[in-house]
């Protein structure tokens, strides 16, 4: 009997290993399969996310490729091209477009495609946009120096390799900074940001000067050229980099120098008396290289080319503007032969700019009365003349020695961003004056009435900088 049962229990038991066997079986199986089903899913995951990159990067190609048609063509190429890639293991292909934009900007779009069927396909797209590269960023740059005088609204910032002066009653709602040189404000001037001296007056020893109710809302550092140390200041004499303030001046934040501050005027924050710092660096002016390429051959006009100067360009070009009633837009080239004087300049006197216009001569440039009619401009004054060494420009002489003199109700709107660009020699700036822009000189002179406005739109001007292109945006848009 016990036999019986025990045999009994022993066939149970292997029924309920077989049951669990079963079990176990199932189990495994669907755990391989899904092991088998995530390791498909892992490699699709990897072979879509390394597609995804490898697109990226062949659309940056097609980038460069157009970036190449731009260059080795003066900025001429516009269209549509494709090409391919091997990236990856993967043949990538891509289709770019190039889009010639207004003032010589340029927008390429590329879009890149990798992978094939399967899901593994990935597309990619890129929008870059090249422009000529930033040079002006300043309301005036003067290689020496600038001078203000009777009532001007200077707004934005004030550069100067040597001096600045701000005479009375004018006002600068910007910085302005004298890297070589000395910082004066005469009475009742303003300048409401900083102010920033790299050198002293030989005459006072006065690095800052504030006359009677002048006033700098700012901070004013008075600093030293190329010091060695800060414990000496590269031994330069105390008694120098003064900071004078003038009876009812006044200077809102904080005053620096390695000299002192002296006179009754008041200081809002501390003064810092025989700190040495260094003066920033002198910068250059921004170059400029004329070529044809750079502007729409359908709106500019040559009268002598660079490498061929005219002996009658000057008189060929006034003849032009006459015969266009005195409104003018596009380019114009002007390389006259010699003799290159103020008895033989551009004339721009009631000029109307209808346009972009842009004006390039080796001969100085005289306006009179020159306005506007436009809803959208960038006017552009390059003067490479240089004038006779010994001899000055006058504010108010109508033929001294001046690269570019602008007199006389010089009113383009708001509607026109004003560049005006004399490298080699002074600009004169004189009677109510209107400009939206900037001015860049050897030197600058300014009197009686100018409202001068920083306007970025000049800050990017073609022709200017070691490169005549950069990019300017990067997007990535859907592909």
């Amino acid at each position: 009997m016990t036999q019986r049962m025990a045999t009994a229990l022993r066939e149970e038991e292997s029924g309920f290993a077989l049951i669990i066997s079963i079990i176990l079986m199932g189990v495994i199986g669907t755990l391989v399969a899904l092991t088998l089903t995530v390791g498909t899913h892992s490699d699709f995951s990897t072979g879509r996310g390394r597609n995804f990159v490898e697109a990226l990067h062949v659309a940056e190609s097609g980038v460069e490729h157009a970036i190449s048609k731009l260059q080795s063509t003066g900025g001429g190429f516009a269209g549509t091209f494709t090409g391919s890639i091997n990236e990856g293991g993967n043949e990538g292909t891509y289709t770019v477009t190039v889009t010639k934009l207004a003032r010589k900007r340029y927008q390429i779009d590329a879009a890149a495609s990798v992978g094939t069927g399967g899901g593994l396909k990935t597309k990619r797209k890129l929008r870059v946009t090249m422009a000529p590269p930033p040079a002006f960023k300043y309301a005036l740059f003067s290689y020496t120096s600038v001078s203000t005088k009777n009532n001007d609204l200077i707004t934005g910032d004030i550069w100067a390799n040597e001096n600045i002066t701000v005479d009375e009653g004018d006002t600068v709602d910007g910085s302005v900074t004298a890297a070589r040189g000395y910082i004066h404000l005469a009475n009742g001037s303003r300048v409401k940001g900083d102010a920033w001296s790299g050198w002293f007056d030989d005459s006072n020893s006065y690095a800052i000067h504030l006359d009677n109710n002048a006033i700098i809302d700012g901070n004013a550092k008075a600093s030293v050229t190329a010091p060695t140390d800060p414990v000496t200041c590269g031994g330069e004499n105390l008694n120098n980099y003064t900071v004078r303030l003038e009876t009812g001046s006044s200077v809102g934040k904080n005053v620096t120098t390695w000299g002192t501050k002296t006179g009754p005027g008041t200081v809002g924050g501390v003064v810092a008396n025989n700190v040495c710092t260094a003066a920033p660096a002198s910068k250059p002016l921004p170059v400029f290289t004329y070529s044809d390429l750079n502007y729409d051959p359908a709106t500019l006009h040559q009268f002598g080319t660079a490498g061929t100067p005219s002996a009658t360009a000057v008189s060929d070009f006034q003849t032009y503007v006459a015969g266009q009633g005195k409104h003018i837009s596009g380019t114009f080239y002007i390389n006259q032969a010699a003799p290159v004087n103020q008895d033989n300049r551009i004339d721009l006197t009631n000029v109307v700019i209808t346009g972009d216009t842009t004006i390039i001569s080796n001969a100085p440039i005289f306006t009179n009365g020159v306005a506007d009619d436009t809803n959208d401009a960038i006017f552009v004054l390059v003067s490479t003349y240089q004038p006779p060494v010994g001899t000055t420009c006058d504010l108010n002489q109508d033929k001294s020695e001046c690269s570019i003199h602008l007199k006389n109700n010089f009113q383009p709107s708001g509607k026109t961003a004003v560049l005006i660009y004399a490298p080699y020699g002074p600009v004169a700036v004189k009677n109510n004056q209107v400009q939206f822009g900037s001015i860049y000189a050897d030197e600058i002179l300014v009197k009686d009435n100018q409202q001068m406005t920083y306007d970025s739109r000049v800050e990017r001007v073609v022709g200017f900088g070691p490169d005549t292109y950069e990019i300017q945006q990067w997007l990535e848009l859907n592909p």
